[in-house]
């Protein structure tokens, strides 16, 4: 089999597009999911069992259950009630999904936290939201770095999943490039590539976080 790149060149534009709405979306959810899951955790933790065992359900249904079902089950179980696009429907899908696993690790690193420092703010008269937010958060969210990144990394390459419900990301634009072309491998190539260095570029980036924070640890 003989590879010919040149249809990848002409339809670069199609993938450039691809690729923007990509990125759009994964900012989008990385903002939705992490601070939405943050609110999750710290209710959790300090909020009575009537408000707290409600999220806590949330997040073992979405962690337990395929991203993919979880779409398809917004995409056309909401489309019966009411009309919406298929990219609000995956900015949702997704964020729903990665604040559900978000709000795990911002509930284990909260916990990691020691109690000491919760007594020592109480002690200078802070009162109790304002030590969960300006004592225990910062360092809750600085622990949890690593994990956070990692799951965003994991959230961009999850984007993928979104062409299934037709949102013309950069998988989607590139079937549709593959349709007219007929030459599948090399946009498969060409896509790997791209997440490849999406993937090296946000992995240098979490680095250069990890170390700026290290010494708030």
């Amino acid at each position: 089999m003989q590879f010919d790149f040149t249809p990848v060149i002409t339809y670069f534009p199609t993938l450039l597009s691809g690729i923007g709405v990509m990125l759009m979306i994964a900012v989008t959810v990385a903002f939705f999911s992490i601070v939405g899951g943050l609110v999750i955790a710290v209710i959790t933790l300090y909020t009575n069992k009537v408000v707290s065992w409600p999220l806590r359900f949330f997040i073992w249904l979405f962690m337990t259950t395929p991203l993919l079902l979880q779409l398809y089950f917004l995409y056309f179980g909401l489309g019966d009630l009411i009309l919406i696009p298929a990219i609000v429907v995956g900015i949702l899908g997704l964020g729903f999904h990665y604040m559900a696993y978000n709000a795990d690790i911002f509930t284990a690193t909260i916990s990691s936290v020691s109690d000491g420092q919760y007594e020592a703010s109480r002690s200078l008269g802070f009162g109790h939201w304002r030590t969960i937010f300006y004592i225990i958060v910062p360092q809750a969210f600085i622990r949890s770095v690593p994990q956070l990144g990692n799951n965003m990394i994991l959230m961009v390459k999850d984007t993928s999943v979104l062409s299934a419900i037709g949102v013309a990301e950069l998988v989607y634009a590139s079937q549709y490039a593959i349709s007219v072309t007929f030459r599948p491998f090399e946009f498969f190539i060409a896509i790997a590539v791209i997440y490849y260095l999406l993937n090296i570029a946000m992995e240098l980036g979490q680095a250069w976080f990890e170390r700026r924070t290290a010494y708030r640890r």
